[in-house]
């Protein structure tokens, strides 16, 4: 299977959701009404999917769920964030409830500088790759990395991967990805605490760390995806320097 090939078909539907990186144990699924990629982004089976109109979509859920009774998996929809917030609405209305919409934030590198004290951040190590998993899981309740995804991250030079540990415990963590030429953006792909430590600043720290960090390696620019409720994480990030991009939203369906 050429997943190139399907994601530029599946690219060139007037409405889309085809990103992330497929593993190749997935299922192609050609409708008139558009294509379908069922299979694993992330720990979470992921419908990837272009149509031509909504409605299309939600009868070809219905075929996939069928074919598939005993799968679960998610979908998203992304947009403009007022695009989000109405076809959430329209979506919920077929029976699936949105977890919650992610907004983009993106902002500069050229005066970010970290002062603050990181003398408890590293890089992983591999020794500490299933500690790492189980925090991820705690974190984040969808699209976690598999142990397959983190260990090949971990020999790639595009991925900045850090760990904040208290007692010799990791506490927090970021994921950082660059692409571009020359590295010239950087995507965060994680950053979290654990809720026990929350509210002490170690959250700002990774991400301060990882951004020079990313800067090292020819970052200009930098984007994350942020819950558009979790106003205490905007806020942060707006000290920080990012700024909201209301052209880049998204929100996660359930199957």
């Amino acid at each position: 299977m050429k997943f190139k090939e399907i994601y530029e078909r599946g690219y060139s539907y007037k409405e889309s959701f085809f990103y992330g990186d497929m593993l190749e144990d997935s299922k192609l699924y050609e409708f008139p009404e558009g294509v379908f990629l069922l299979g694993k982004t992330s720990e979470d089976m992921e419908l990837l999917w272009g149509v031509n109109n909504l409605e299309d979509l939600r009868s070809s859920i219905e075929k996939i769920k069928k074919e598939n009774p005993d799968i679960k998996f998610i979908f998203r929809y992304g947009n403009s964030l007022n695009e989000v917030i109405e076809k959430e609405k329209i979506i919920n209305q077929w029976g699936y409830k949105g977890k919650e919409i992610y907004v983009g934030y993106s902002c500069t590198l050229d005066n970010i500088t970290c002062q603050e004290d990181s003398s408890s951040i590293e890089y992983l190590k591999r020794e500490d790759i299933n500690e790492f998993l189980i925090f991820d899981r705690y974190l984040f309740d969808s699209l976690n990395i598999t142990k397959n995804q983190l260990t090949t991250r971990l020999d790639d030079d595009h991925h900045i991967i850090l760990v904040y540990k208290k007692n010799k415990k990791i506490i927090g963590s970021i994921i950082i990805e660059l692409y571009g030429r020359n590295n010239i953006n950087c995507f965060i792909r994680n950053v979290g605490v654990s809720e026990v430590e929350r509210g002490k600043g170690f959250g700002k720290r990774l991400i301060l760390s990882g951004l020079k960090e990313a800067k090292k390696k020819g970052a200009l620019k930098a984007m994350l995806w942020v819950g558009y409720d979790n106003i205490i994480a905007r806020n942060l990030y707006e000290k920080i320097g990012f700024v909201l991009d209301e052209s880049e939203a998204e929100v996660i369906f359930q199957v």
